[in-house]
């Protein structure tokens, strides 16, 4: 009797190798908020100063996102994931070498936000172009490493903080991290036809898996991008993914202090922010799912309740316990606030480039992530405490929840006849015609 293993398709290769990507390099911005007290404990500088470097990495990340879409679609994931593995590897060493708080706005803000934003941009479109079918259980296993990256680099950080100090913790991510990714990258590849195959569900005679010229490409996704550019429903995502993510940078860059000044030992504080990633993994898993099979709009509205309500507890909490009460219920609406939008993307702009779509809406969620980072700080040193903070953060998602339902309905795609806007040559027909 023969036994033979079954085949596994490429594509969940690239979504292997992108989750450990992400764990990797793509998780130390967001776990920033454990590095805020033990700078200012050290170094003397004020919350509002160290934060500023939170919110420089994100608006870098959103001036940069569309850039990287485009060179992703051009270049390939490669090409923009080396510069990602540089950047990370100056980035960390340098914020272990830091001594005055500017040099951690060059470090973490301009080097480590670059990393973010070229691994959160490529990722996500290259994951797009190597499903047909299953989609939204591939984006799901990336968004739950989206999830529980942040919770493991936070208990990471904090242990090496309990034991060493915050210079060794980062050169242990800068070493061993660096090494990690630069393996990693070099199996990734950005489409299947780079190593003849096809998109996981497709089959031999569909346009996807055939070939134009480079030169032909480039004027398609020029129009392509266009035509979903020329879509309210385009621009209502960017300003929806700037409203969640300034609600949960918020909390995900305060939480610690709020806990500590609460009452909360610092090292049961880290444990909240890595609850809440924790319990945002499974969500981040499962909303793609939902929402590819039962509706992308309704689901992202109704995370986005899930992700404001519970922000009201951090009015009056003061118990450990409580705080990781809201860690849990705070969890499961943070997980999904994001995770539907490339489900989204493909109901309303079908298969083909997303690439420059993607880094719009992501610029629009870095701006978002900004604003929540460094606001929280501004507004502790005019008032002592994060009151207004935490409003800021409630009436962003139920604002985000609005505009989503305002949004035109994902039962048809918004672009069918976008190729009547190319020249014949350039259309699917002239392929299918060997006439391109």
């Amino acid at each position: 009797m023969n036994l033979s293993l079954p085949r596994v398709h490429y594509a969940w290769i690239i979504i292997a190798l992108s989750i450990l990507l992400y764990l990797s390099g793509g998780s130390i911005t967001n776990a920033f908020g454990v590095v805020i007290l033990p700078l200012q404990a050290e170094m003397g500088w004020s919350q509002g100063s160290i934060t500023l470097a939170y919110g420089i990495a994100m608006l870098l990340s959103a001036v940069v996102s569309p850039y990287l879409g485009m060179a992703t679609d051009r270049y390939g994931s490669r090409s923009v994931l080396f510069v990602a593995v540089l950047c990370f590897f100056i980035g960390t060493a340098l914020s272990a070498m830091a001594s005055e708080v500017w040099q951690i706005y060059i470090s973490y803000g301009i080097f480590l936000g670059i990393t973010q934003s070229c691994l959160n941009v490529t990722l996500i479109t290259t994951a797009t172009y190597w499903f047909r079918e299953k989609l939204g259980l591939g984006i799901g296993l990336l968004q739950f490493a989206q999830g529980i990256g942040p919770a493991g680099t936070t208990m990471l950080i904090g242990l090496l903080l309990a034991v060493f100090d915050w210079r060794f913790a980062f050169w242990t991510l800068c070493i061993g991290c660096t090494l990690a990714m630069s393996t990693m990258v070099m199996f990734l590849r950005t489409r299947p036809s780079d190593i003849g195959k096809e998109p996981y569900g497709g089959s031999n005679d569909t346009i996807a898996t055939r070939q134009f010229s480079r030169e032909v490409n480039k004027l398609r996704d020029k129009v392509r991008a266009a035509s979903i550019q020329s879509t309210s429903s385009f621009w209502k995502l960017v300003i929806v993914h700037y409203l969640g993510c300034l609600s949960h940078a918020i909390v995900i860059v305060y939480i610690i202090p709020i806990a500590v000044l609460a009452g909360v030992d610092p090292v049961a504080a880290a444990g909240v922010l890595s609850t809440l990633a924790l319990v945002s993994g499974f969500t981040r898993f499962l909303t793609p799912i939902i929402a590819e099979r039962w509706g992308a709009k309704e689901t992202m509205a109704i995370m986005y309740v899930l992700q404001g309500i519970p922000i009201l507890m951090l009015f009056w909490t003061n118990d450990t316990w409580a705080f990781y009460a809201f860690a849990v219920l705070f969890g499961i609406g943070y997980g999904g606030e994001g995770s539907a939008f490339p489900i989204i993307n493909r109901r309303y702009f079908g298969e083909g480039s997303l690439g420059r779509s993607f880094g719009w809406q992501l610029c629009g969620a870095q701006i978002g992530m900004a604003t929540g980072g460094w606001i929280g700080g501004i507004l502790f040193s005019v008032f002592g405490d994060y009151i207004i903070t935490i409003g800021i953060s409630v009436g962003a998602s139920l604002l985000g929840a609005v505009v989503i339902m305002t949004m035109d309905n994902t039962d048809r795609v918004l672009i069918e006849e976008w190729e009547l806007k190319l020249p014949q040559y350039a259309r699917s027909e002239a392929l299918l015609s060997g006439t391109s």
